[in-house]
């Protein structure tokens, strides 16, 4: 029982949080010199997404994840010999390495200037099915890589979105840039808010206190948002067992409703015992954002004391549960909307022209019944819908449940039942609307109740 009790804290942490395991370097400052962190009133402005926060002057960047435009972004440092030594032999790797079909791996090549390329590619000799994509930027001493996939047929369009994406990396030269656009790693994606794809998650640990992580996420809706935060708690306890159904060694702190600047949320502040024995803390605000608003995004913050992800030597906690509180205040209320002038820099880059259909969810996006379609266009469901199994929805309106046909016993045949029933499914998106067709809303299905225009 007691090692169950050690592990609650990271089963509720991986049921609940899902957040970036991100490494970290040990610090190498002695516990008795730590700040009292929530005195100083000398913090430093980060810029999260489209947000910003104000975090302890000693927060230092550990890792993230970050995906704009269905697209993967990740940095490392290097100078621009070895970027371009890197770009060289992955090239050269994609042209002498033979596909099954007999040509090289390598499908397209894009050479933006000098420090940006974009590559197409079979990523294995035996794949047919869908194209992978990689973008590299050099930019002040970072390599940037953008990594998606396309289907063969639209491969010269997802290069256009990736070399838009490169095109709109811009330096951030302040912690606080006036200019529109969404702030991952280092830089911005100069954009007009018109993407429909971006999220993030973003670890910061205090270097004077290494067991407390501060967690970051946004997410942009493509559906309906998520539910709650604190309806999710029944699943956190079945997820502990016994041990959760009695809450033994889980310490309610606070919860309820929260609402900070225009996004209404729910908090959820605990403790439970850590790895090592210890009563850590595990405090969480979450807003469940607005359908496909930039501006309304899911947003999480997690505070976490008592946490050694990275390798790190296990230590005591190194704040009392009122110097925890304090922290989490002050980091939960400076969370606001960045601030932009609609200006951009004269000497920034100027964003790259994208076609209408750039903003389109990839073909194979899944929907269930009773979320709002995300995208206009052909939606596919795997059961034998009396309608057809491939309809044409419009965004915005509720995917319906397929509707099937079953064998009726000799006495509901008696009692004239129906031989149509519906049933919960899960759409996929198969083929994108032509424009004509956009235009015409009597052609599109919002209730499942009709004939689709094709089957």
């Amino acid at each position: 029982m007691h090692k169950q009790i050690r592990v609650a804290l990271a089963v509720i942490a991986t049921i609940l949080m899902g957040v970036n395991t991100a490494n970290a370097s040990k610090s190498k400052e002695p516990r008795e010199r730590a700040m009292k962190t929530t005195e100083n009133s000398q913090w430093t402005t980060h810029c999260v997404g489209r947000f910003l926060i104000d975090l302890p002057p000693d927060a230092e960047y550990v890792g993230g994840h970050f995906e704009y435009g269905f697209a993967k972004i990740e940095r490392r440092a290097m100078d621009q010999s070895q970027f371009q030594k890197e770009v060289e032999s992955f090239e050269k790797h994609l042209r002498e390495t033979k596909h099954k079909s007999g040509t090289s791996l390598l499908l397209k090549r894009d050479v933006l200037d000098e420090s940006s390329r974009v590559f197409g590619y079979w990523d294995r000799d035996d794949q047919d099915v869908a194209i992978d994509l990689s973008g590299y930027r050099w930019i002040n001493g970072q390599r940037y890589l953008a990594r998606s996939g396309a289907d063969p047929d639209r491969l010269d369009g997802a290069a256009m979105r990736l070399r838009a994406i490169l095109n709109n990396l811009q330096p951030i030269q302040n912690s606080a840039p006036t200019t529109k656009g969404f702030c991952i790693d280092h830089v911005m994606i100069a954009d007009d808010g018109s993407s429909k794809n971006e999220n993030l998650n973003m670890r910061f640990r205090l270097k004077n206190h290494p067991d407390i992580v501060v967690d970051l996420a946004t997410n942009r809706n493509s559906g309906s948002p998520p539910e709650s935060l604190l309806s999710r708690k029944p699943s956190v306890f079945s997820g502990l067992g016994l041990l959760g159904a009695t809450l033994g060694g889980v310490q309610n702190i606070r919860e309820g409703d929260r609402k900070i600047g225009d996004h209404p949320g729910q908090e959820w502040l605990l403790k439970a015992p850590n790895d090592q024995g210890q009563q850590a803390h595990l405090f969480t605000w979450e807003a469940p954002g607005l359908h496909r608003d930039p501006l309304h995004p899911q947003i999480r913050i997690d505070l976490q004391s008592g946490n050694s992800d990275g390798g790190l030597d296990p230590i005591p906690i190194s704040m009392t549960d009122q110097q925890m509180l304090e922290l989490w205040e002050k980091i939960l209320k400076s969370l606001r909307l960045r601030p932009t002038d609609g200006g951009q820099d004269p000497t920034a880059t100027k964003p790259l022209p994208v076609s209408d259909s750039s903003n389109a969810l990839p073909l194979g996006e899944l929907a269930r019944t009773g979320a709002s379609c995300p995208q206009t266009g052909y939606w596919q469901c795997p059961e034998p819908d009396v309608h057809g199994s491939t309809r044409l929805f419009r965004q915005g309106f509720a995917m319906p449940p397929a509707i099937v046909k079953r064998d009726l016993s000799f006495m509901e045949r008696v009692r004239g039942a129906n031989p149509e029933i519906s049933t919960n499914t899960v759409w996929r998106l198969v083929r994108y609307a032509e424009p004509s067709n956009t235009l015409e809303p009597p052609t599109l299905l919002n209730n499942g109740a009709g004939p689709s225009s094709e089957t």
